[in-house]
């Protein structure tokens, strides 16, 4: 079991800020899966919501005000400058990072909602996926009604306004879970890389709905230099995004169920240990075969052998 980073005393004091800043970072990332793409409901109410001048002027407000106090925190760490401004930083860029991470945050060290100072590693992140692990199953099992609504309502799911409202709504709680149990994780996790590529899946997630906001935001800055054919390939990549969220959603929703059955996941990564392995075996007879034709070339081909000999030479 990995060691903390940054062993000792856990730090003290400043709940009050940081739980503040928890609120305020929850705040920022829920309005962003608010105007977020998740699905083929919500257009009616994002495009309304993007309008409205008081929601801009709220996002502002949060991302100023977790600036503002990333700069003041700047003066209450004791680590290296170069870390504080790198933390300060990423923070100023996309502020749902300070859900984990603050300017004046100690090296190795979590603040976690309830919980307080806990030493990043091993340890925690054990304890922390423990933690989320029903919580999240509750969270992704809410993509079935979800594809129960979009799959039959269809296009005249936008006909009604409130499904199509609840809808939007229950895929935004989903994309906002996962994102936050993401970056707990990996703020938690002692290989942070690791952790990524093991949950791709969760990544994919989290990213499909970015960019597919982007896609058509660049589709609209754009209209009058685009082809109207070009606009609907933009607007079909998008649907075709969708999609493939829906099916990450039900990936992740089946390896989740799983995982709450010991025995039943034992059962499947033994078959997938049992399919490697016989992969690999395949793959060492393959490469004898075509070693044994190797030698049978050279042995039959003196000027092979000559030109071998002279090249040593």
């Amino acid at each position: 079991m990995s060691t903390p980073t940054s062993p000792g005393t856990a730090p003290q004091g400043d709940t009050f800020r940081h739980g503040m800043m928890f609120v305020v970072a929850l705040a920022v990332l829920t309005a962003i899966g608010l105007v977020l793409p998740h699905g083929d409901s919500g257009e009616s109410f994002r495009g309304w919501l993007l309008t409205q001048t008081l929601f801009c002027v709220v996002i502002i407000a949060l991302w100023a005000v977790v600036i503002i106090e990333g700069v003041l925190g700047l003066f209450f760490s004791s680590d290296a400058w170069s870390a504080r401004l790198k933390r300060l930083l990423l923070t100023s860029l996309l502020p749902p990072l300070r859900m984990v991470t603050a300017s004046s945050k100690p090296r190795g060290w979590l603040w976690l909602p309830g919980i307080g100072w806990k030493p990043a590693g091993e340890e925690t992140s054990e304890k922390l996926e423990q933690k989320l692990a029903l919580p999240m199953v509750v969270l992704t099992l809410l993509v079935l009604p979800v594809l129960g609504a979009e799959l039959t309502g269809g296009e005249t799911l936008e006909n009604h306004p409130r499904m199509a409202l609840a809808t939007h709504l229950t895929t935004c709680v989903i994309w906002i879970g996962f994102t936050a149990e993401f970056l707990w994780m990996v703020a938690a996790a002692p290989n942070k890389l690791a952790y990524c590529l093991k949950n791709w899946i969760n990544l994919v997630i989290i990213l499909l709905p970015l960019v597919a906001f982007l896609r058509v935001l660049n589709a609209f800055r754009f209209t009058r230099m685009l082809r109207a054919g070009k606009l609907l390939r933009a607007y079909r990549l998008r649907g075709l995004w969708t999609r493939l969220w829906r099916l990450a959603l039900l990936f992740n929703l089946l390896e989740r169920l799983q995982q709450r059955d010991p025995v039943k996941y034992c059962a499947a990564l033994e078959k997938k240990i049992a399919d490697l392995e016989e992969e690999l075996d395949e793959l060492r007879t393959k490469l004898e075969q075509q070693r044994s034709k190797a030698s049978a070339a050279v042995s039959m081909d003196p000027a092979g052998i000559k030109e071998a000999s002279q090249g040593q030479g």
